[in-house]
């Protein structure tokens, strides 16, 4: 192939012995941690890969691969690439966070530790890079595509950092197990480019992806580049007929500027909390801002009054509406400045009362919403004033319970839907989508579809969400990227029952998942989760949209997540393949110091409490954990962890002899009992 030496390494995320969800077991039980490089005689290079990811910030790989210097080399590397298998062994599942192909990186990670350490877990690996082959695709035919990972000028930092793929047009179908597609990755003057073979045996022209110049891979070891082979998660793929031309580089006489995330994360800001419609004359008009200030509110140069902001929190003030829009001044003043927002309102006079509305699954919009008269849900949702009240008749319900947030209630004056005491009130192939602030959902039954709380200042209690086609209720998914405070905050999910939830592809239904952006002081308390078929509480954390704050959980119980059994027939049970862990609190390598107290973990298929990832100072506290498949107790040692997590009065307990040890570093003291 070339003079150039190559080498193998195994790096990052889930590459470590716990990533055991890239197989199904026990069948493929020798394949755990599987990750190689194997050279054949005729100089062919097959990549498997047992683990790992490829993720929007950062990846976890086997990597085979040669190190060029960028200030004076380029290349152009080329390989017929033949898929050997995709997807997890043992199943049909469609791959995620899965690939292979010929990559270029500016940074590798940290080599995994050999021998095998299971208290310790490999750490994400970010880098700038760009890829022609496949990601997360079909397991049987893929269309070649180019990736490119821009924007990684911190590893520590990588909010916003942007991953884009893109199709090769006219390039020849990959197909596992089939003759291969000769596949071209390499650098000119004018950045990175790709290609690959076309049905008649020719080359498409080079692609060049947007914000991929030449010096795209010039930013975090800055003297090198290195080029190579790759597989992730659950590949298997052959590199044959390997050319490598090694060119002296000329740099262009004006570098590209490289591109850089906005940093969305800017202070201050305020939000209006209360809803943008009202059906009531006499209004209260919330605001959050960021910083401690006074807000002065006006309308049409009118002078309405002043509210104070102390410390975050949210503060009133009532003010009267004029029918129709509107125009809410707010001059937001604080220490280092100023800033000025515009809220509308619309007044729309209520033509039947807005305190107490009765709504049913026969209700007709029009009808007045009383006991006898009820009116629809969607119609009941816009009509209730704040303060008000919403009950549901007896019934099952197939609209969403869609609240936006032009329906927010209030500081001092939330809005609650409930069933009529004694009904019951089951949304069937529905579910609750909000971004609503200022509501309590209290006593309500979901199933069938995911339910999203993304709104804040909401209390959720006594509700069921089972037998959903994904996670029963996800908290979180706030936008934009690093920008906490604007994510769902101070939301109570309080003593809540999600069980049975399963997506197709038995990977991702949690019962609950305070995850993808969550703002700060967000609790569950009381709440219960059991059957699911991923995990019972996930935690998990997109790096490039940056860490969530801290969530608190007291009083929960997660048992027999990670084993599905189907309520039509219990002799069919399905283990699932991407987790099974009843509390799992990662991270993504981010720090974030969630808090656990007096929580209880039984019989689930991974570890009863695991840090996945998490390096952050977790304070888990009075927690008991019985008979899981896996670790107890899982809160590893890594690079990252300072300050460590806090562990006090945490039990374990094992009823027959286990292979599986409990791990935790950080600062454990004698009132813990582990095994």
């Amino acid at each position: 192939m070339s003079t150039y030496t190559w080498k193998t390494r195994v790096f990052g995320q889930s590459t470590d012995l716990n990533m055991t969800s890239t197989l199904k077991l026990p069948e493929y039980a020798h394949k755990i941690g599987l990750n190689a490089a194997t050279v054949g005689e005729d100089g062919s290079v097959t990549v498997e890969s047992r683990g790992g990811k490829i993720a929007g910030g950062h990846d976890g790989l086997v990597y085979h691969y040669v190190k060029l210097d960028p200030e004076r080399e380029t290349f152009r590397l080329s390989a017929r690439v033949v898929p050997l298998n995709y997807g997890r062994l043992g199943t049909q599942d469609t791959p995620q966070q899965c690939g292979f192909g010929i990559m270029a990186r500016d940074a590798l990670g940290i080599a995994r530790r050999e021998p095998f350490d299971p208290s310790f877990q490999e750490l994400p690996a970010a880098s700038n890079m760009v890829f022609a082959g496949v990601l997360a695709g079909n397991r049987e035919e893929n269309p070649p595509v180019t990736v490119c990972r821009r924007g990684v000028a911190n590893i520590h930092d990588l909010v916003g950092v942007e991953l884009t793929e893109k199709p090769m047009p006219g390039a020849k179908t990959l197909i596992t197990g089939g003759p291969g597609v000769r596949l071209e990755l390499g650098r000119d003057q004018r950045g990175f480019y790709t290609r690959a073979e076309t049905p008649d045996g020719g080359m498409t022209e080079r692609l060049y992806p947007e914000g991929c110049g030449c010096n795209l891979l010039q930013q975090l070891e800055g003297d090198a580049m290195y080029v190579g082979f790759f597989a992730s998660r659950n590949a298997e793929a052959r590199f044959e007929d390997i050319e490598l031309e090694v060119t002296p580089f000329t740099p262009p006489a004006v570098m590209p500027e490289l591109w850089r995330p906005e940093n969305h994360n800017v202070m201050p800001k305020l939000f209006l909390r209360s809803g943008t419609r009202s059906s009531k004359e006499s209004y209260i008009l919330t605001l959050h801002g960021n910083k401690s200030g006074l807000v002065y509110v006006s309308r049409d140069g009118e002078n309405l009054g002043t509210v104070e902001l102390l410390d975050r929190h949210p503060a009133n003030m009532t003010l009267t509406l004029i029918e129709g829009e509107n125009r809410l001044k707010c001059v937001y003043d604080f220490p280092s400045g100023s800033l000025t927002e515009t809220f509308t309102v619309t007044y729309e006079p209520a033509k039947y009362p807005t305190d107490l509305i009765y709504a049913s699954p026969e209700g007709a919009p029009d009808a007045p919403g009383t006991e006898d008269a009820p009116t629809t849900l969607p119609e009941a949702v816009r009509r209730v004033g704040q303060g008000g009240t919403i009950l549901l008749l007896e019934g099952t319900y197939t609209d969403r319970l869609l609240l936006g947030p032009e329906d927010s209630g209030a500081l001092e004056a939330v809005k609650t839907i409930k069933p009529k005491e004694g009904a019951k009130a089951v949304f069937k192939d529905a579910c609750l989508t909000s971004t609503a602030n200022f509501w309590h959902i209290y006593g309500l039954e979901f199933t069938g579809k995911r339910s999203d709380l993304m709104g804040s200042f909401n209390v959720v209690e006594r509700c069921e969400f089972h037998h959903c086609d994904e996670t029963g209720l996800l908290l979180g998914n706030g936008t934009p990227e690093g920008f906490q405070f604007a994510w769902p905050c101070y939301n109570l999910i309080k003593d809540c029952l999600s069980y049975g939830n399963r997506d197709k592809r038995n990977m991702n239904a949690d019962g609950f998942a305070p995850k993808l952006g969550v703002g700060p002081g967000n609790v569950f308390e009381g709440c219960v989760s059991h059957g699911n078929v991923d995990d019972g509480f996930d935690f998990y954390n997109k790096v490039e949209k940056g860490p969530n704050a801290p969530v608190t959980v007291r009083n929960c119980v997660a048992y027999n997540n990670g084993i599905w059994v189907d309520p039509e027939d219990p002799t069919h049970v399905i283990r699932g393949g991407g987790g099974g862990n009843g509390f799992k609190l990662g991270g993504e390598g981010m720090p974030v110091g969630h808090v656990v107290e007096n929580c209880v973990a039984f019989h689930n298929a991974m570890a009863g409490f695991s840090d996945n990832f998490n390096p952050g100072a977790l304070h888990i506290t009075g927690c008991v954990s019985v008979d899981n498949e896996q670790q107890n107790f899982i809160f590893r040692d890594n690079p990252l962890s300072a300050p460590r997590g806090v562990y006090r009065g945490n039990i374990s307990i094992r009823t027959a002899p286990s292979i599986w040890k409990d791990s935790i570093a950080g600062d454990v003291d004698g009132t813990n009992r582990l095994v």
